[in-house]
């Protein structure tokens, strides 16, 4: 992805929905993984959440943060589709939804 296509994203989201951070240390999340050989939803908007790089890396490589990040929303199991999982922002308080479309609603 490039800082193009990235930008979307950044306009999209504005913020990590985890610490509210703006700044460069934002990087998109795939929120189901892309694995080996790819899931279906890849580069999708939906599947892809701006968060700041420290959650991206925790969600990752501990256990316990994975355990939140799948409770929230922000990562998905293998079968389930982004469009259809709603986030919670804990900035905003706020559960939301994203499309393939580069858009963002409330959910709940």
């Amino acid at each position: 992805m490039n800082r193009r296509e990235f930008q979307r994203f950044l306009d999209r989201d504005q913020h990590c929905p985890h610490c509210g951070t703006t700044d460069d240390t934002l990087v998109p999340n795939h929120r189901a993984n892309r694995g080996h050989g790819g899931h279906k939803a890849g580069n999708q908007p939906a599947n892809i959440l701006v968060m700041c790089a420290a959650i991206n890396g925790a969600i990752e490589a501990d256990p316990i943060k994975a355990e939140t990040a799948r409770k929230y929303g922000w990562k998905l199991g293998r079968y389930v589709e982004p469009t259809e999982a709603p986030f919670y922002d804990m900035v905003t308080g706020t559960w939301d939804l994203l499309d393939n479309t580069f858009g963002r609603r409330r959910s709940i």
